[in-house]
C-alpha cells in the first residue's frame, strides 16, 4: 500500500502553552485543536495546514512514548521529533514494509481526546530506528473523518502566513542507505539525486504529496566535519511556503521575531526568508514566489 502523503510533522516541546502562543504567531493562523493522548502520557497542539499538520507535542504522564520525548528534550531540546507518513491502509502497509526487511509493527490503534469531550482514532505502523537511519516515523491511518482536524484560520491577512510546508531537512551520513530506506523500502518518489559541490553537500529530494523530504549528506572540511558513517540520521529544519514572502516576513518582524531580510532562493522564480527564533528550536525558512520572476519560473525552493 503506497504512503500518499507526509501527514504530520512532530515537533517536541518542553513549554506546549508556550511554543503554541509562538507558532499562533509564526505561522500567523490560530491553533486547529489542542488535546492529549492519555494512553502515550503527551499532550498536544495541532496546526492544520493545506498539505500536512504540525504537531506540537510535550510529555505529561507516563507512556513510553513520554519517556522518549523526555529523554529527546533532556539531551536536545525543543525542536524536530520525528515525521509521520500517511496511508489508507495501515495493515497494507505494515505488510509491505516487512516484507522490504523493516521491522515494522501491526497496526496500533491510538486516540487524541480534545477538551470539549470529542475523541479522535487513529491506526499507527512503527518502524525500528534502527532500520530508517535512527529516524522517528511512523505510518498513519485516520480513522476518524479529516474535518476532525480543521485548518487553521488566518489572523492576519491570508498570504502573509504560512500555508502550507514546503519541505523537511535530513541530515545523514550515507546518501545511499538514504535512498534505499526511502526509495527502495518506502517507495517514495527519489525526484533528485545531485552531487551539489558548491553547498559542500549530496543533496537528495525524496517527493510525496506535495512536500519534499531533503536529506543532505554533507562532505564536510576543516571548520564542519562529516557526519560519522555509524551516526544516526537527524532531522534538522523545515520549510515553510508563504504565498507573499515579503509580507510574511514584514509581519513576523512587526511582532518582534528575529526574521532575515528577504533573498532570492537557490532556485530560480523564488524568495525566501530565515526565521531565527520563536519556532520551538526547529530552524525555519520562508519559501515562495518571487512576483518578478518570468512567468514560467520554477517556484519550488
Amino acid at each position: 500500500m503506497p504512503l500518499n502523503q507526509v501527514d504530520h510533522v512532530l515537533v517536541a516541546v518542553g513549554d506546549l502553552d508556550a511554543v503554541t502562543r509562538d507558532y499562533e504567531v509564526l505561522t500567523g493562523r490560530a491553533v486547529s485543536i489542542r488535546g492529549s493522548h492519555p494512553d502515550y502520557g503527551t499532550a498536544n497542539a495541532i496546526f492544520q495546514l493545506e498539505n500536512t499538520y504540525i504537531e506540537l507535542i510535550t510529555p505529561v504522564g507516563e507512556g513510553a512514548f513520554a519517556e522518549q520525548l523526555r529523554d529527546h528534550l533532556k539531551k536536545k531540546g525543543d525542536g524536530l521529533f520525528g515525521i509521520t507518513f500517511g496511508t489508507d491502509d495501515a495493515q497494507a502497509t505494515s505488510d509491505e514494509w516487512q516484507q522490504k526487511g523493516l521491522r515494522a509493527t501491526p497496526p496500533q490503534p491510538g486516540e487524541g481526546h480534545s477538551p470539549d469531550g470529542s475523541v479522535r482514532q487513529w491506526r499507527n505502523v512503527y518502524v525500528s530506528k534502527e532500520d530508517v537511519l535512527g529516524l522517528f516515523l511512523f505510518a498513519i491511518e485516520h480513522v476518524s473523518d479529516a474535518s476532525t482536524r480543521p485548518l487553521a484560520a488566518p489572523q492576519t491577512a491570508p498570504d502573509a502566513t504560512f500555508h502550507a510546508v514546503d519541505h523537511v531537512v535530513v541530515n545523514t551520513p550515507d546518501g545511499d542507505k538514504a535512498i534505499s530506506v526511502f526509495g527502495d523500502k518506502m517507495g517514495i518518489r527519489l525526484a533528485l539525486d545531485r552531487d551539489a559541490k558548491q553547498w559542500g553537500a549530496r543533496m537528495m529530494f525524496f517527493r510525496l504529496g506535495g512536500i519534499t523530504l531533503e536529506v543532505i549528506q554533507r562532505y564536510g572540511d576543516e571548520k564542519t566535519p562529516a557526519m560519522p558513517l555509524d551516526a544516526r540520521s537527524v532531522y534538522w529544519g523545515m520549510a515553510f511556503r508563504a504565498r507573499d514572502v515579503a509580507a510574511a516576513r514584514d509581519r513576523l518582524a512587526s511582532s518582534g521575531v528575529n526574521v532575515s531580510d528577504v533573498r532570492k532562493g537557490r532556485k530560480p522564480g523564488t524568495l525566501v526568508a530565515t526565521v531565527r527564533d520563536k519556532s520551538g528550536g526547529v530552524p525555519v525558512l520562508i519559501v515562495g514566489p518571487d512576483p518578478d520572476a518570468a512567468p514560467d519560473a520554477d517556484e519550488t525552493a
